[in-house]
């Protein structure tokens, strides 16, 4: 059975768009979503269904939903679109400075290495080739392939500190393991931006029981396999409502 999943991010609008401060969700056709929260991307299957809402300021808006068509590898990501900001590899070196998100992880390398260059951090040496951290991609050298493309955790990265190199190099990241980059359908997505639907109004619409943010302000993945079919009929009858407003004027 297919399951569905409410995700929040961190969102701003251009241009009268609500868009990922990164581009991921990706909402150009098809929509696509290759960085934020691994361990979901990793999970979802085939069929499932993703609602993205997008936080903006305080506010929380109905970004859109697409139904999994396809997990990509990177490499394929890469090819099928190279232009994408959320696909977070290049054949190109970058120009990041260095910059850690982990102080931990960055104090223990130091203090074995001092302020020596991490390659092994910098660069992606797999069986496909040599690849790159995305220009266009912000996070930091130990956040973006060790954890969103080889979804390897603290314990892991201290074992390739006192090894000095990436412990998966020359891993095909062709692998079906490493296949997270996530592809709508491309028949079955929608694009609500313009519709600018609350999250309060989904709560009304659905009776979904569950905040959107806990107390600490965390914005976890939430399930809404019972409130799906809901949502779409209340986002039909605001299309429909939207639609005669349009011929009105």
């Amino acid at each position: 059975m297919n399951k569905s999943f409410l995700i929040v991010f961190h969102g701003k609008v251009v241009n009268g768009k609500l868009i990922d401060i990164g581009d991921d969700p990706c909402f150009d056709s098809p929509p696509s979503w290759g960085i934020c929260r691994p361990p979901t991307r990793r999970a979802v299957k085939l069929g499932d269904i993703l609602i993205f809402i997008a936080k903006v300021d305080n506010n929380y808006f109905l970004k859109g939903w697409f139904k999994v068509g396809l997990k990509l590898d990177y490499f394929s990501a890469l090819r099928d679109f190279p232009t994408r900001q959320n696909v977070i590899i290049s054949t190109e070196p970058s120009t990041h400075h260095i910059k850690w998100r982990y102080k931990k992880l960055k104090d223990s390398y130091c203090k074995t290495y001092g302020q020596t260059k991490p390659e092994f951090l910098i660069q992606l040496n797999s069986a496909n080739g040599t690849f790159y951290h995305s220009q266009t991609d912000c996070h930091e050298i130990d956040n973006w392939k060790c954890r969103r493309i080889f979804h390897c955790t603290s314990k892991q990265f201290e074992k390739c500190i006192l090894a000095n190199i990436c412990l998966k190099r020359n891993s095909a990241i062709t692998d079906d393991k490493y296949k997270n980059y996530v592809v709508a359908d491309e028949k079955e997505w929608e694009d609500l931006d313009y519709l600018r639907i609350t999250f309060d109004e989904i709560v009304k619409a659905t009776s979904f029981p569950t905040p959107i943010r806990t107390p600490k302000g965390q914005h976890n993945v939430l399930r809404f396999d019972s409130y799906i079919q809901k949502l779409l009929a209340f986002v039909d009858d605001k299309k429909k409502y939207q639609t005669h407003i349009w011929r009105r004027h």
